[in-house]
């Protein structure tokens, strides 16, 4: 199978699945080996379990009012917990030409007026409400971060920062978190072939003590044998102020590129922050294949070994998340609550690099992943650059946002109640199915017990 999206066609679930995104259950004789997938094998079963798991659409689809010859790229949004006067509120910002946008939505995101902008910041922005008090800033202050337009003059970028305590009306720039030079990501960069030495890509969370800290993407220790790095910086006085640069990951063969961190944390404390690979040793350069991963940490300052890849974002049938990736937690789901992942594409079974799909994982992030269709559907070649989503209400109902066609796309959509358990291969200790699942366990061979036997 293959097929291409046209950029920016947006389809429902009976449109992608027309697509070739079969349904996700076999018929109940699956026993033994499937045959190969072809046209003359209907149910294959392996394509149809490799299927997103269906979910519930809960809102339209909506495109954010902004101009297309402007841009639009890395939604970021937040709903306001701590600051008592638009409590409940979403506010939304994305990069694009200008200064930063920011939108607000009294509706629970089913619509967005323009609010203001923030001076000084023009791309890949952070958006992030204070939980608590930090330094002159009181919980429910906002905090913006992306990268401020090029020094006139010099090659210098920097990465800024600025801060609102009025719900994001106003705003007062904090200045510099991180600089470095101006840069470019294209082929000869992937390739170890530039001296650039740019920083990236802002993320703001607070850690364990309740300090602001902000994860960096940065280029600029080539000379030690870092394409590029994740790093941290934190600051003891609400953004005003930034301490020494912390490695978080860091391959030193000259071209393994981690980046774009987010990081995210669950109920009781566990952070999680996801990241793209880059140039990973038996994945070729070009076209490349950005793989997702995470690691996670118990302060969101210490994330275990630099030199470690971290943990491949991955389900059942291989398949994962592809690009640009983005992580959220939701209390929805068990005690665990629900990880969710998203990619700029996910590389499907038989078909390749589609625009559409999210990972989810109900365990903290161990074990396979579970891919689940999502409203908005799009061209992964030239859309969705860092897309985003954020769990409403008790977890179960989630905002996605997309860039499409330079404006940004916005629907909901709700988590499935439950999760399949598929069977693995023969001879091993079968897999309980839950009770909702027509998924029978293929029976084991007879005379073979399981490993080793």
């Amino acid at each position: 199978m293959n097929f291409s999206l046209k950029a920016g066609m947006i389809f429902g679930a009976s449109a992608l699945f027309a697509l070739g995104a079969l349904a996700q259950q076999a018929p109940s004789g699956l026993s033994g080996v499937p045959a190969l997938p072809g046209p003359n094998v209907p149910g294959n079963p392996a394509e149809q379990l490799s299927a997103p798991l269906r979910t519930q659409y809960s809102s339209k689809i909506g495109f954010v009012d902004s101009d297309p010859a402007l841009g639009a790229s890395y939604p970021r949004v937040l709903q306001l917990k701590q600051y008592a006067q638009g409590r409940g509120q979403l506010l939304l910002t994305f990069g694009r030409r200008g200064p930063l946008p920011i939108y607000r939505s009294t509706d629970n995101g089913e619509s967005w007026t323009f609010l203001s902008s923030v001076p000084n910041i023009n791309g890949q922005p952070a958006l992030y409400e204070l939980p608590v008090k930090m330094g002159e800033f009181p919980a429910g202050t906002i905090m913006a971060a992306g990268t401020a337009p090029a020094t006139p003059g010099t090659t210098r970028r920097t990465l800024e920062a600025a801060a609102s305590t009025d719900g994001g009306r106003t705003w007062q720039p904090l200045g510099v978190i991180s600089a470095g030079g101006i840069g470019r990501y294209d082929a000869v960069n992937r390739s170890g072939l530039s001296i650039q030495n740019p920083v990236w890509e802002p993320f703001l969370f607070a850690d364990a003590q309740g300090r602001l800290v902000a994860y960096i993407s940065n280029e600029g220790h080539k000379e030690e044998g870092f394409s590029q790095l994740l790093e941290h910086k934190v600051s003891t006085d609400g953004g005003r102020t930034w301490g020494p640069a912390i490695r978080d990951v860091a391959i030193g063969d000259g071209l393994t590129r981690p980046g774009m961190a987010v990081v995210t944390k669950n109920a009781r404390g566990k952070y999680f922050m996801s990241y793209e690979v880059v140039g990973k040793p038996g994945v070729a350069l070009e076209p490349r294949s950005n793989l997702a991963h995470f690691r996670t940490s118990d302060d969101g300052l210490n994330w275990g070994k630099t030199d470690d890849y971290g943990t491949f974002i991955q389900d059942r049938w291989r398949q994962y998340a592809n690009g640009t990736p983005y992580i959220a937690w939701s209390p929805y789901g068990g005690a665990n609550g629900t990880l969710l992942v998203t990619g700029r594409s996910i590389l499907r079974y038989e078909v390749g690099r589609i625009g559409n799909g999210m990972m989810i994982n109900r365990n903290n992030g161990e074990g396979v992943w579970h891919l689940i269709e999502t409203p908005i559907v799009y061209n992964p070649v030239n859309d969705a650059y860092s897309q985003t989503m954020i769990p409403l209400g008790d977890g179960r109902e989630i905002l996605q946002l997309v860039s499409v066609n330079n404006r940004i796309a916005y629907a909901k959509f709700l988590l499935p109640e439950r999760l399949p358990e598929y069977p693995f291969p023969f001879g091993t200790t079968k897999v309980p199915m839950t009770p909702d699942s027509t998924i029978p366990a293929p029976p084991a061979p007879a005379g073979r017990g399981g490993r080793g036997q």
